[in-house]
């Protein structure tokens, strides 16, 4: 899928001091990427995500912590979720430091299905095109959580991030879980399981 393949594609330039939010891994993993406090999966020449690109990291984020839970731990095709996994994870708030050229693809998400499905290899050819227009990412509907808003950065954008907070999912003693992941249980009724 190329940009000329959807009816038009509007580039939106965010200014600086946008917030967005990040579920990650409490730690960096063996190849992870570390790019200002973000942990990102290793750079592959095979991408795995929606719109990962081959040779670049690609930090996927959310405009509300919410929709950042739905996208990475309450997903659609969950069976259940881990308290394991909860205690090693963290949401991070992070803040845009530079303008931020995006292209838009939200009005896109109703009649191009594709850019919601599982066949990544479309989106991906369609993020390297974007990528190599300039754009330092893509705002794009959420196929987890209806109606909401997520970002991808690519490469030297990412630089242009700064994590401002960092909050625990589930407390390491205790296994008190932070109130949006209550809430992400709650609404998606994926249990919790040990």
């Amino acid at each position: 899928m190329k940009p000329h393949d959807l009816k038009s594609l509007s580039i939106t330039t965010f200014p600086a001091g946008q917030m967005l939010a990040r579920i990650q891994r409490r730690h960096a993993t063996d190849g992870s990427s570390r790019v200002n406090g973000l942990f990102l999966p290793p750079i592959d020449d095979q991408p795995k995500g929606r719109f990962d690109l081959a040779h670049k990291p690609s930090c996927y984020l959310a405009e509300t912590a919410e929709t950042a839970v739905y996208e990475a731990l309450a997903r659609r095709e969950a069976s259940h979720l881990a308290l394991a996994t909860l205690k090693d994870r963290e949401l991070v708030t992070v803040k845009t430091l530079r303008a931020l050229a995006v292209a838009d693809l939200r009005p896109h998400a109703r009649p191009y299905p594709v850019l919601q499905s599982l066949r990544y290899a479309e989106t991906q050819e369609l993020a390297l095109s974007i990528h190599n227009q300039g754009c330092d990412g893509i705002l794009y509907r959420s196929a987890q959580q209806a109606g909401a808003d997520c970002w991808v950065l690519f490469g030297d954008a990412i630089r242009a991030c700064k994590v401002t907070r960092r909050a625990l999912l589930a407390e390491p003693v205790t296994g008190g879980l932070h109130r949006v992941i209550v809430e992400a249980l709650h609404g998606s009724r994926i249990p919790l399981v040990p």
